[in-house]
């Protein structure tokens, strides 16, 4: 009897040991573009990279970094901006030859206005030693078109 009993606790176990979560907080976002099903509360498990996509899957990001925020769709030039994090100079650069129209608003997380330039050539350095430590949104648009936007870390 005793054997027989054992034998069905090993073969019961695996079935009960199955994943659980205890979380504080998750959802499921969708759109036509696809759907993303989160949970926080958990480790991350992997993260993906093809191109400039980047992914975690599995699990709760307990330290996201996000540098990108936003970008208008069939652009036909890139616009990046490094290094990311800065301390010093930031460095704007814009993959057209005429970037006429086109300018940079920086500002702080709580939506001031810190500075507005247009852009003179398609590389440019904006300082930003004076900045306090912390986040701040650097947005690029051709009149009054956002073309991208990025989250800074200022070091």
């Amino acid at each position: 009897m005793r054997t027989i009993l054992i034998i069905l606790i090993i073969a019961i176990c695996p079935e009960l040991l199955a994943q659980e979560v205890i979380a504080t907080a998750g959802s499921t976002l969708s759109s036509s573009y696809g759907s993303i099903s989160f949970t926080i509360g958990e480790c991350v498990a992997n993260t993906l990279t093809k191109g400039d996509k980047t992914i975690t899957q599995g699990f709760q990001q307990a330290n996201i970094s996000v540098s990108m925020i936003s970008e208008l769709k069939d652009l036909d030039f890139s616009i990046s901006v490094y290094p990311n994090p800065t301390s010093d100079i930031l460095t704007l650069k814009v993959s057209k030859d005429d970037v006429t129209g086109i300018q940079y608003l920086l500002y702080d997380i709580l939506g001031k206005l810190l500075l507005q330039k247009n852009l003179e050539s398609n590389e440019m350095s904006i300082p930003v030693n004076y900045l306090a430590k912390g986040f701040y949104i650097l947005k690029v648009q051709a009149g009054m078109k956002e073309l991208k936007t990025f989250k800074i870390i200022k070091k």
